[in-house]
């Protein structure tokens, strides 16, 4: 892991972070390409791993930056064929020195059988990366017309999708809408949480995918009844994949909960591919946002305000062959012991 470059000074406003990636044939370059079309996108950078893999002569090269090109709608573009932490941080470099425009946002693009959680580690945890850019949001393209036999046969395929923050079905103009049904009702029960949007030959507008949104308000966790302590939803898919939605009434201790994720995380983290919580922690006001993919843990922040009068802690996990049982007897007995 990388330490912070001090001859970097700190920018202004973190640079927002967004990762598209999705399984093969599913969208993501057709997607990608009618973003950049988008003159709202003049001011973002975009990471892919080959230039070859996505159609960028319409939109015509302007200016090679070395490794990067600037393109006419003033994105610009760099592939990735090394490490990530390191073309995150030279981006960063060459915009300070006015070598670069000034990006305020980041798109990382993965190949079709891609596991995001790495990149998601570097975005989210990397000092040098968490100095200069922000996490936002994982976004996964969505065959509507093969998706049911990729989620089924291929693990990545149902990780993308377990992981992501925003679902993006594509191919439902020409996908039946029995076909449209069985795929979003397999995407609910792999991500109860991820919105699920709708583009057509990549048409979508950029603000609706990319456009700011407050965690807290971002934050959905499936409508569950209220429990004395704890209520749990159980949804299992292929794999092993597992959501478990862990429910709370009265403030978490935060120290026993914190020991509570960090053991899960050390013991089972290759099985835990996602956690996302907002917590009402004992002696605070204001919700505390938690997420974890695998092993590492993101560092925790307080936001400004609950995004509802709902002041219950809500903790989702993605797992893989996790006892739904065991998570939630470990939860109770650590939060109230």
């Amino acid at each position: 892991m990388s330490t912070p470059d001090p001859a970097i000074p700190l920018l202004s406003e973190p640079i927002g972070g967004s990762l598209i990636t999705g399984f093969l044939g599913s969208g993501k370059t057709t997607l990608l390409n009618r973003l950049l079309r988008h003159p709202g996108m003049s001011d973002t950078a975009v990471i892919v791993n080959e230039f070859g893999e996505i159609g960028l002569d319409h939109l015509l090269i302007e200016t090679a930056l070395d490794s990067a090109v600037l393109l006419k709608s003033g994105c610009l573009c760099c592939t990735l064929r090394g490490d990530l932490v390191d073309t995150l941080m030279s981006l960063v470099d060459r915009r300070r020195r006015g070598e670069a425009p000034a990006f305020r946002r980041v798109l990382v693009e993965t190949t079709g059988l891609a596991d995001p959680a790495p990149i998601l580690h570097a975005l989210m945890v990397d000092p040098g990366v968490t100095r200069h850019y922000r996490m936002d949001r994982v976004i996964t393209t969505v065959d509507a017309v093969n998706a049911l036999g990729q989620l089924a046969e291929h693990y990545e395929s149902a990780k993308q999708a377990a992981l992501a923050d925003r679902l993006v079905l594509t191919k439902s103009d020409i996908a039946s809408p029995a076909d449209i049904k069985a795929v979003t009702e397999a995407l609910r029960a792999l991500n109860p949480e991820a919105p699920i949007m709708r583009a057509v030959n990549g048409a979508i507008e950029p603000e609706a995918l990319l456009g700011p949104s407050s965690e807290s308000r971002a934050f959905h966790a499936p409508e569950i009844e209220p429990h004395d302590h704890a209520h749990e939803h159980d949804k299992t898919h292929r794999h092993g994949i597992t959501s478990v939605c862990l429910v709370h009434d009265e403030p978490l201790p935060w120290p026993r909960f914190a020991r509570w994720l960090e053991s899960v995380a050390s013991l089972r983290g290759s099985d835990l591919l996602r956690v996302k919580g907002l917590v009402h922690v004992r002696g605070r006001f204001r919700p505390v946002v938690v997420q974890v993919v695998q092993h590492v843990l993101h560092p925790p922040r307080e936001l400004q305000d609950w995004p509802d009068a709902d002041r219950r802690s809500r903790i989702v996990l993605l797992t893989r062959d996790i006892a739904q049982a065991a998570l939630e007897k470990s939860f109770r007995a650590a939060v109230t012991g």
